[in-house]
Parts: structure tokens; sequence; C-alpha cells
């Protein structure tokens, strides 16, 4: 159920899951959980930095939890985890701690600790307002950054709201975007973005784990994007862009990589069955090749 994000690195795609996993250090990544933004929606309360939500004063189903802690199930049944890594926003009230924020980050915190994880790191978003002491009193480490040895490459883990310091890392992890693939004006999926930053330095843009925020459809416009690390960037044609496609289900149950396939080196599509569902992993080599296929 793991897909590498790069040859020979052990920073991977938990396939069918927007997460990532780092099987060396047991460690899975997720970001972006916007935890308590079902109450905020309830009450009227918008914190989007795109404009309007769309959710104002709606009272949405509490769904996000539930469904963050159905994915963990499953990832967690089949792979050895001792640290998650929150790559930030993981409440969604900028100015205030919200009662479900503060209930549904117990409840995450004893559901991870309950299933064998030791240690639990929260890289602060610009949504993570007022939780410090709560984190504390839970025993959870919260930092601005993590910066860690995979293999022989320097990773940084850092939400991207800031434009902190990339120098030392090989490569970047940042969430904050949500970015997702828009497909024939149809489907959108969420997706990972890679950026070259130099021959040996990449950016990657992890998509968001709450189901509520689909976030900015890709664009090759560093402008577009929220995200400081991104907008000083020239151009986004050269990003790769990698997401996951539901083919069903399978006639057979367990999990397995299947086969994987090149076309002119410029799309490769990976299959792997998963918990009785077959899934099809696809990565666009480069935005106009994903425009062509995808976005006409």
């Amino acid at each position: 159920m793991l897909r590498p994000l790069f040859p020979s690195l052990d920073l991977n795609i938990v396939v069918s899951t927007p997460f990532i996993y780092i099987e060396e250090s047991r460690t899975l990544v997720l970001s972006d959980l916007h935890l308590g933004f079902e109450e905020a929606s309830s009450r009227g309360l918008s914190y989007s930095l795109r404009g309007s939500g769309g959710y104002m004063a709606v009272y949405l189903p509490r769904i996000q939890l539930r469904r963050t802690l159905s994915m963990l199930s499953s990832v967690l049944s089949e792979l050895s985890v001792s640290r998650v890594v929150i790559n930030g926003d993981l409440k969604h009230a900028f100015d205030r701690l919200l009662r479900q924020e503060r209930e549904e980050i117990v409840g995450l915190v004893k559901f991870l600790r309950e299933r064998g994880v030791e240690d639990i790191v929260v890289i602060r978003g610009n949504h993570d307002n007022f939780i410090k002491p709560l984190l504390r009193r839970l025993e959870v480490q919260f930092t601005n950054g993590l910066l860690t040895m995979v293999g022989d490459k320097w990773v940084l883990f850092t939400h991207g709201h800031e434009d902190v310091d990339v120098s030392e890392a090989d490569i970047i992890v940042i969430g904050h975007e949500h970015p997702a693939l828009k497909c024939f004006d149809v489907y959108k999926f969420p997706c990972f973005i890679k950026i070259p930053l130099s021959e040996n330095r990449h950016l990657v843009v992890m998509p968001a784990t709450g189901p509520y925020h689909p976030g900015i459809t890709v664009t090759p416009e560093p402008g577009e994007y929220l995200s400081p690390i991104i907008r000083r960037l020239r151009d986004l044609y050269s990003m790769s862009i990698v997401f996951w496609v539901d083919l069903g289900e399978a006639p057979t149950s367990g999990v397995a990589y299947i086969e994987s396939q090149s076309f002119t080196d410029l799309v490769r599509v990976d299959w792997f069955r998963v918990g009785g569902r077959d899934y099809a992993v696809i990565e666009f080599k480069n935005y106009e090749i994903a425009h062509s296929l995808c976005l006409t």
C-alpha cells in the first residue's frame, strides 16, 4: 500500500489516503485535519483565506474526525507506526478554541495512543492557535517545523504558511494549500504536488485530510497559491502531480501491489489492491501533460 514519491527515497504515499509514511522511522504524516470545522460552520464563523468558504451558518454532518479515524485505523492495521506527525492545521478556528476542537483533539490523541503510537508531533499551522496548553497536558510535541534525515536526504516538514528558511533541506514537505486536480470539470481529486527547486531539491505539497477542504485547483501560476514558499517561485510548469483513483471493489481482498506502467515517460500508473478495492495511483510528470490529458 506504499508508493514512493521519489525513486530510492523512503518517502511514500499511503495508497488511498492523503498520508505520507517513512518506513525506516515508522513515521506517518498527515496534514490539514481542520477539526472543529463543522461547529465553526454552524456558528457562521468563516476563516477562509481564499474568501468565502461556502459553508457559512450551515449545519454539516460531523464526519471529519470519523473519516480520519477510519483511514488511520486501516493504515495502522497494515503499517507499523510509532510516530505521527500532523503537518499543521490540526484545528480550524483562528481566534478561539471551540468545544468540538478540544474534544476531537483529545479523542484523536487517545485513539493513536491506544494503538501503540508512542510519539505525536503537531507542527504549527496558521489555524493552530490556543492549543498549546491542551497539547502540553496531552504530552504532545508542538513545534514550528521538523527537520529529519530520510536516507541521505534532509527532509523538512513545515506547514507552509510562513516564509521559513528551507536552505538546509533537500526535500521540503508542506500542507496549507489543500491541492486538488480537477478533471473534465467533473471530478476533483486530492493530489500531491512535487515541485523541483533544483537538480536535487524538491518541494512536496500534501493534500488535506479533512474532507470539507478541497483547496486550490492546481495551477502553474505561483501567485495563485497562499504559501510564500511557492509564491516566490517563477512558474510551476515542471511540477509533477500525483493522485489516486478508486476503481471499485476488487475480486479478492487484502493488500497488494499489482503492476506499474509508464507511458512515454510522461505518465506513470501504479495499480494497487487495498482492503478489497482496487486503486490506480497516477503521476503526471509535468503540468502540461496533466492539462492535456485531464484538464481539457
